[in-house]
């Protein structure tokens, strides 16, 4: 006869979800707003499929290449132009934010009105940015290795235009204090959604994180989701 503790573990083992493990994810070493929504977002979905999300921190182009080789589980948040280059990488197909391009100018300078007026800057570009880079590969340009880099290249006149989400392009301009100095264009140039990836050896993972994210987006719980880990960024810049 099994005692009461025997059963309960029974019990307890039995409602316990069948493959729970810590999910290890590589992001971008510098912590972008979009960045940070979006680590919020995955960590909430993994929690209900019973997973433990852990971020790994690579620079931007690093992250991808380890991803690929399969030295973590995936990828926090890409755009989809990644998967020519990164074979390996199962896209969920569900976006779990957008990425709102726009440019950023020094104040007194002619203002990039559409893509063509780049043809004549010097186009500043992070590094491990793909649509970025994308965008920039045949014009004049430097590619900086971080956050740093490109601004000081930007405000130093190395270059005359750096490319920027406008969510993180708003956070930086006030947390640098830079308002009086930096002006942001009016119109978004792309607007592009971003998925999570994982690993061909996370197979089954991405099938039930599919699957979940499904069911959130059929319901609008996936959206509303989104839309409330955005607002408490900004409500939290704002105090």
């Amino acid at each position: 006869m099994h005692s009461p503790i025997i059963i309960l573990l029974l019990v307890l083992m039995a409602f316990s979800p069948a493959h729970a493990k810590q999910v290890h994810i590589a992001s971008i070493n510098h912590q972008t707003p979009r960045l940070a929504v979006t680590q919020n977002i995955m960590s909430q979905i993994y929690q209900r499929l019973g997973h433990t999300m852990a971020i790994v921190n690579f620079p931007a182009k690093r992250s991808l290449i380890e991803v690929n080789k399969g030295t973590v589980n995936g990828e926090l948040a890409r755009t989809s132009i990644v998967e020519a280059r990164y074979p390996n990488l199962i896209r969920i197909p569900y976006a779990i934010g957008t990425i709102k391009l726009v440019t950023l100018q020094t104040k007194n300078t002619p203002l990039v009105q559409q893509l063509a007026d780049l043809k004549s800057r010097r186009v500043g570009v992070l590094r491990g940015y793909a649509m970025a880079e994308k965008i920039s590969e045949h014009l004049t340009r430097e590619i900086y290795n971080d956050l740093a880099g490109l601004f000081q290249g930007l405000m130093h006149g190395r270059v005359d235009v750096i490319f920027f989400s406008r969510l993180a392009a708003e956070h930086y301009i006030k947390k640098l204090k830079l308002e009086d100095k930096l002006v942001i264009s009016e119109k978004s140039f792309m607007e592009i959604p971003l998925y999570h990836y994982l690993h061909n050896n996370s197979a089954n993972i991405a099938q039930t994180l599919t699957e979940e994210m499904q069911k959130m987006h059929t319901t609008g719980e996936l959206q509303n989701l989104i839309q409330s880990q955005e607002q408490s960024f900004l409500d939290a810049r704002e105090n």
